[in-house]
């Protein structure tokens, strides 16, 4: 697939209703877009393993907005566990990656008005293509052991650590696929103080899920 989509909008899109666009699972889709950009930083080294945590050594690049984001919540609470860094910027990576999507007309904004501003938003499909490019990217992964790409491994990767394996490829058996998503973020996680860095940064998912109170599977 390549339509030029950020890993952060895969996530939201495959969270979206395939029917009207009703988004779904919402707070574990808020907390795998969130991990995106602490897992970019993790991944291009400007984040490493230190003393049990993760420490900033190197700012990110002035045109990644959400990486610059964590960046300056690791600066501003270096201490702070990472859960705490990702709920920082839940809503900001979550905006960005339904902008985005808008922007590059994969899906179009539909909502309501309450009390004269929108309350409840649908994002239906209007090039559903881009989806079905994606499904079927990931089911030659999930289904016939294809190679993923980085942003498909990071992808399945952050789905199967958020406990959205269901979502990847909704008409398979989740308990079907999950060990091939398993083996793909198994892959992401080099053992070394990169794949510390990376395991500590994708344990702040499961972390800051089981933080949340009522969310439970």
């Amino acid at each position: 697939m390549d339509a030029g989509l950020t890993v952060g909008e895969r996530i939201v899109l495959l969270g979206l209703d395939e029917a009207d666009g009703t988004p779904r699972e919402q707070l574990r889709v808020g907390c795998a877009v969130a991990a995106v950009p602490l897992l970019g930083l993790v991944r291009s080294g400007r984040v490493v393993a230190r003393d049990g945590g993760l420490a900033l050594t190197q700012e990110p690049p002035s045109d990644e907005p959400l990486a610059a984001a964590v960046a300056a919540q690791m600066r501003r609470a270096p201490e702070a566990k990472p859960q705490a860094w990702l709920l920082a910027v839940r809503d900001e990576a979550v905006t960005a990656a339904y902008e985005g999507l808008l922007a590059k007309g994969v899906v179009r904004q539909e909502g309501r008005k309450r009390l004269g501003v929108f309350g409840s938003h649908r994002y239906p499909p209007a090039d559903p293509s881009v989806l079905t490019a994606l499904r079927a990217e990931l089911s030659a992964v999930l289904h016939a052991n294809a190679e993923p790409s980085p942003d498909t491994a990071e992808l399945l990767t952050l789905l199967h650590r958020a406990g959205l394996d269901a979502l990847a490829l909704p008409d398979t058996d989740p308990a079907r696929i999950a060990p091939r998503m398993a083996e793909v973020s198994a892959a992401l996680e080099p053992d070394g103080t990169v794949g510390d860095a990376v395991s500590a940064a994708l344990a702040a998912v499961t972390v800051l899920l089981a933080s949340i109170p009522g969310l439970t599977g």
